[in-house]
C-alpha cells in the first residue's frame, strides 16, 4: 500500500512541474500567433468584453514557498532547470508570451488551478509563489503579477503571463513582447514610495498618497514600518561576518570603483567596500562580503552574475 501511495505521490509532482497550466507537452503556454491562429489552439475567450483596467495589480504578500512547484531542479523537454531559493533582487530581460483559454481551470505547478482572469505568470526558475513587476520595453505599460507556475519551455521566451495581464500590458494582439521582469515585496514597494516622496518633497510636490491595499497587504495582515533602503558601506567600514567575499571589480581609479559600488548599492547589494591599494595590489578593490558562509556567498555570486556583474572568490 506504500508503494502505491509512493507511486501516486510522484505521479502528482510530475503533473505539477510539467507547467504552464498542465499543457500535455509540458511545453509552455505562450499563446503567439502562427500562421493566423492561436499556439496550440489556444487563444483569448470567447467573449473579450471585459474591462480590463477594472483587474487591479496582484498585491505582494509574503507567503510561505507552496508545497508543490519548488524543487531544487527539474526537468521538462529534455533540459535540467534549477529553481531559486529566493527571488530578492533578480531581474531578466527577454521575451513574454501568455496563454489563455486552452488551460483555463488547468492546474498549475502550485496546485492551484490556472485562471486566465487573474494577474498571474509562469517563470521556468523563480520560486512558487514570487511577484514580479513585468514592463513591457516597448511602451513603458508594467504590471505586477503573481509567479504560480512553471514555463516557458519555448526558447527565447521568459515568462508566461495570464490572459488579463497580457491584454494590460499589450501583448495579446502581438503574441510576445520585450519586457523586463524584476521582483517586487511589500517592502520592496514601500521603500519606492519612501524614495518617490523623497523626491517629490526635494522637488516642491506633493508626496504621493500611500496605496496600503497595494503596497502593505500581507497574508498576515499589517507590516511593521518599512525599513531604510540598505546604502552601501563606504571607505573601508567594517561590517559583521566571517572573511569570504565577491569581488566585482578592481579599479586604478577610485571614481571608478566608487560608481561601482553605487551601482551595486543600486541593485540592492548590501555591505559593498572598497579596498583601497596596499603594497600588493596597486588597484581599488570593490567587494560584496563579508559571508558567514560559502553557501550564503555562493547565492549571492548566483544573484550578481544574473544582474549582470562579475563576481570572484576571494578572502580576506
Amino acid at each position: 500500500m506504500r508503494r502505491v501511495y509512493a507511486i501516486a505521490a510522484v505521479s502528482l509532482l510530475v503533473g505539477l512541474l510539467a507547467g504552464c497550466a498542465g499543457t500535455p507537452s509540458g511545453g509552455g503556454g505562450g499563446s503567439a500567433r502562427t500562421g493566423g491562429g492561436y499556439y496550440q489552439n489556444d487563444g483569448p475567450p470567447d467573449d473579450e468584453n471585459i474591462d480590463i483596467s477594472a483587474i487591479p495589480d496582484a498585491v505582494p504578500r509574503d507567503e510561505p514557498m507552496s508545497r508543490y512547484g519548488n524543487p531544487s531542479s527539474y526537468e521538462a523537454l529534455g533540459k535540467t532547470y534549477y529553481v531559486m531559493p529566493s527571488a530578492a533582487g533578480f531581474t531578466q530581460t527577454g521575451m513574454a508570451s501568455w496563454y489563455g483559454r486552452q488551460f483555463h481551470g488547468r492546474r498549475t505547478s502550485s496546485g492551484e488551478p490556472y485562471n486566465m482572469f487573474k494577474m498571474t505568470a509562469a517563470h521556468k526558475r523563480l520560486p512558487i509563489p514570487s511577484y514580479v513587476r513585468v514592463t513591457n520595453l516597448d511602451t513603458g505599460k508594467h504590471v505586477i503579477v503573481r509567479v504560480n507556475d512553471r514555463g516557458p519551455f519555448h526558447d527565447g521566451r521568459i515568462i508566461d503571463l495570464s490572459y488579463v495581464a497580457a491584454r494590460r500590458l499589450g501583448v495579446v494582439a502581438a503574441g510576445s513582447v520585450p519586457v523586463r521582469i524584476e521582483t517586487v515585496t511589500p517592502a520592496s514597494l514601500r521603500a519606492e514610495r519612501s524614495r518617490r516622496n523623497v523626491e517629490a518633497v526635494r522637488g516642491g510636490r506633493t508626496p504621493a498618497p500611500s496605496n496600503t491595499a497595494a503596497s502593505d497587504a500581507t497574508a498576515g495582515g499589517a507590516q511593521p514600518a518599512a525599513r531604510p533602503v540598505p546604502v552601501a558601506n563606504r571607505g573601508n567600514a567594517a561590517v559583521p561576518g566571517g572573511g569570504l567575499f565577491l569581488q566585482s571589480g578592481a579599479f586604478g581609479s577610485v571614481t571608478n570603483a566608487r560608481s561601482m559600488q553605487s551601482r551595486l548599492a543600486g541593485a540592492g547589494f548590501e555591505h559593498v567596500r572598497i579596498v583601497s591599494p596596499d603594497s600588493t595590489t596597486p588597484l581599488y578593490r570593490v567587494r560584496v562580503g563579508p559571508f558567514e558562509s560559502a553557501r550564503a556567498r555562493a547565492l549571492t555570486r548566483q544573484r550578481l552574475v544574473e544582474r549582470g556583474f562579475a563576481a570572484r572568490d576571494v578572502e580576506r
